[in-house]
């Protein structure tokens, strides 16, 4: 729910004095210790309201909360999962390196990677890829230090800091390339209905031209006064898949 004013505030303190009555009439209770109160704004002058369950106020969150595994910042800028998750998939790639070295696991490399290091750094890729360098850089660390690695165990000889012919080796993509993979397959997701959320399917809008042209593009993106905006989760994925010539949705 969107909070503009403090009508809007009221309305929504109402839907949860209804949600916190259902509780009761179903003989079940709120932990308020675990209720939270976040205001999501990148305004300096946030408004902001005492929301309450029955006599108790909801204490409020300020700067970032974690939640289902993310990091969510206030000015929803995923910088700070970013870097929690970063390092959380180097610890897990020092712990490999380490086995490796003691054990002999050449042969296993790729395959401990893929399924301990990608997960923790690819989960919810779809919500936080990057758009500034810097944070694009803090991912792509994580492969690089995995090739460079992976060079020196397996002796594959690569130019300086250019790690392309252990990829080529072992078949590895891009985390970049991966994450548009990611992004492209959510969207084709949402138009076959295998991703059930109407309220992101009506975000997406198709071009349609009024007469022919050399230049085609799928997929309406409007006008974006701001960098932040145009790089927002919907908005990047569409843009993608109108620069993908192998986009293709049933």
């Amino acid at each position: 729910m969107q909070i503009n004013c403090i009508e809007d505030s009221l309305k929504l303190q109402s839907d949860l004095d209804r949600f916190v009555a259902l509780f009761v009439k179903l003989g079940l209770s709120l932990n308020l210790g675990k209720c939270k109160v976040m205001t999501f704004t990148r305004t300096c002058s946030p408004l902001t309201f005492s929301y309450h369950i029955q006599d108790s106020i909801i204490s409020r969150c300020y700067g970032f909360t974690m939640d289902l595994g993310f990091i969510l910042s206030s000015n929803l800028d995923p910088g700070l999962h970013i870097e929690m998750a970063s390092c959380k998939a180097l610890r897990m790639l020092g712990i490999i390196m380490r086995l490796s070295k003691d054990l002999n696991l050449t042969s296993s490399l790729k395959v401990l990677y893929c399924s301990l290091v990608q997960p923790i750094i690819e989960y919810g890729a779809v919500i936080w890829d990057p758009h500034t360098a810097d944070n694009a850089c803090q991912v792509e660390r994580v492969q690089r230090r995995f090739l460079r690695f992976t060079s020196f165990l397996l002796s594959i000889k690569c130019p300086p800091h250019d790690y392309s012919p252990v990829d080529i080796q072992l078949n590895l993509a891009s985390l970049a390339e991966r994450r548009r993979i990611m992004g492209s397959k959510f969207l084709n997701g949402l138009l076959d209905g295998s991703v059930g959320s109407p309220t992101l399917l009506s975000l997406i809008n198709f071009k349609v031209t009024q007469r022919s042209t050399r230049s085609f593009t799928t997929f309406h993106i409007p006008f974006c006064s701001t960098n932040y905006l145009l790089n927002e989760p919907m908005r990047r994925m569409i843009h993608n898949a109108n620069l993908d010539p192998t986009f293709s949705f049933s």
